[in-house]
């Protein structure tokens, strides 16, 4: 970013007041306790959630599309997928990319409606929904609760994070930013 704009406009960047980030909102990257990834990434294009998608809708009485990250990731325990048990934590390309840039694990509300249900007036993802995955999941024999692996929810104004200085090295290798005068929003 910073070299675009200094071959483009020879300008060094130095400060931004805000940075929003944008990416894909649905599909599925599962990470251990050690913040590894654990399989590649499932794109909202990944065909094989038809199960899942039919199971959770039928059960939740709300429509879960196939491309959604809790279909990703109850596909895999349907499927006793190796990498389930080390699930620590879901999240989508726009949620990687802000943990990234930021060590927040967190969306806004708009792109966490694409991994599992919200109520836009509690801000929060759906408790009732919750407890029925939890079961669901139990009686597949993943014994996680589904609210411990998805990303915080924030809504616009927010402070969704700060960059780390791995964040702001990555904006701009040559290190003219301060990062630390840079908020982010999802």
């Amino acid at each position: 970013m910073a070299k675009n704009l200094k071959d483009k406009f020879d300008i060094t960047i130095r400060k931004i007041n805000s940075l929003g980030i944008s990416a894909m909102m649905h599909g599925y990257l599962a990470f251990d306790e050690h913040e590894d990834l654990l399989v590649p990434f499932r794109t909202w294009r990944n065909g094989n959630t038809v199960e899942a998608a039919k199971i959770l809708r039928t059960a939740f009485n709300y429509n879960i599309p196939e491309r959604w990250s809790i279909a990703h990731l109850y596909q895999a325990v349907i499927d006793k997928e190796s990498h389930v048990n080390q699930v620590n934590y879901i999240t989508t390309l726009a949620g990687y990319i802000h943990w990234y840039l930021t060590g927040e694990k967190v969306l806004g509300i708009g792109d966490a409606s694409g991994m599992f249900p919200v109520d836009v007036g509690q801000q929060a993802y759906r408790t009732d929904l919750l407890e029925e995955a939890d079961i669901l999941f139990n009686t597949e024999g993943f014994h996680k609760a589904v609210i411990d692996l998805l990303p915080k929810i924030k809504v616009a104004g927010d402070n969704a994070g700060y960059l780390t200085d791995e964040g702001a090295r990555l904006l701009d290798p040559d290190g003219n930013f301060r990062k630390w005068l840079c908020y982010v929003s999802t």
